[in-house]
């Protein structure tokens, strides 16, 4: 049986994360991973994902902003630029915005009211009589090249990283004691994190923690644009969002946020639900009018989402629960890599982690 320190199960950017942090404090880590790197399966594939620091809860603001100096550091060690800043607009529900306003403003960030008019100065390609606020911190994000440079600085900090591991059973054996038995490979390690994902409910089931998730299976398109826009999320019955055709991505991101239909991670499909479709192109149309309203390229992906849609980040007993989940995590994930590591080593966190403990679902 292999001995290791540290098992991460799950190779997306929270787990990978959490593998590079935890090897440069000199732990002996092992990353299991059902699929190859960078699969389709999950959450952390693609091109693009929105950065920003606009939330209407100052704890994911600050969070934001604790993650921001990380993807820097992720680009240095790693030789990639991964995170152009580009500034962003919120538009929509007013309640919102006030409240998003007023979180930012709170943790010491800019919000810029802009009215209807304003906005259609500084972005004509957006229609709506909407409020909006624009953040000069929101960015994107090469989420793909960002999955690549996080495994290249894990493996280099002295983690391995295996791939194509059959489904893992965690069984605990003491207070410092985790089996995990994967196919014919078998570990033992003194901490286990998971980092699975739409996955991680199962694994975690059977030794008696409950997380609370539904998966669904949510879809983006890409469409050709003339110019130049920023990412943008519009908060209305349906909430939608667009980011920019960068980082290799086909085109302008557009898509709706969690109207996916709920699923189990091993039978979704990968096919495009028309009604869905429907509804963006009719978006598109209305919404984006300088769009080409015809997609050149669409992806899936799983939501895996909490009821309050926050994360969960904590311990129970040897085993650790990273799911930074809910269709907003991935921004974050230098950041909770570095969270998981100060909760296995017991250091100090960067950022309370009191509102992610898994008992407030209790």
């Amino acid at each position: 049986m292999e001995r290791v320190d540290v098992a991460v199960i799950g190779a997306g950017i929270v787990g990978l994360s959490a593998a590079w942090r935890l090897a440069r404090t000199g732990l002996d880590v092992v990353v299991l991973e059902r699929f190859s790197l960078g699969h389709d399966r999950g959450s952390s594939h693609g091109p693009t994902r929105i950065f920003r620091f606009a939330y209407d809860d100052p704890v994911y603001v600050r969070l934001a902003q604790a993650a921001l100096p990380l993807w820097r550091e992720l680009e240095d060690a790693s030789g990639r630029p991964l995170l152009r800043i580009t500034g962003g607009f919120d538009v929509g529900d007013p309640m919102y915005l006030r409240a998003c306003a007023a979180a930012l403003r709170s943790c010491g960030a800019t919000a810029e009211e802009l009215t209807p008019g304003a906005r259609r100065e500084r972005f004509p390609w957006f229609e709506s009589d909407d409020q909006s606020i624009f953040s000069p911190n929101t960015g994107v994000i090469a989420a793909n090249d960002a999955l690549a440079a996080t495994a290249e600085v894990a493996r280099a900090a002295g983690a391995r990283i295996d791939e194509e591991v059959q489904s893992a059973r965690v069984d605990v054996r003491g207070a410092d004691r985790i089996e995990i038995v994967a196919g014919k490979r078998e570990v033992s390690a003194r901490r286990c994190v998971v980092a699975a994902g739409a996955w991680a409910a199962t694994v975690l089931e059977p030794l008696g923690i409950r997380l609370p998730i539904r998966v669904t299976r949510e879809q983006v398109f890409y469409f050709r644009v003339p110019h130049e826009i920023v990412p943008f999320i519009h908060r209305d019955r349906i909430a939608r969002y667009g980011i920019p055709g960068d980082w290799g991505a086909p085109g302008v991101k557009v898509a709706e946020h969690g109207t996916g239909s709920q699923t189990e991670p091993d039978a979704r499909s990968f096919d495009v639900e028309e009604p869905g479709f429907a509804r963006v192109q009719g978006y598109v149309q209305t919404t984006l009018p300088t769009f080409d309203p015809s997609p050149i390229a669409s992806e899936t992906c799983l939501y895996s989402t909490t009821p309050d849609e926050g994360f969960v980040i904590d311990r129970v007993g040897p085993v650790v629960v990273a799911s930074a989940c809910s269709g907003h995590g991935f921004k974050f994930g230098p950041l909770v890599g570095e969270l998981v590591a100060s909760i296995v080593t017991g250091g100090e966190p960067a950022v309370p982690i009191k509102p992610f403990a898994l008992r407030r679902f209790v």
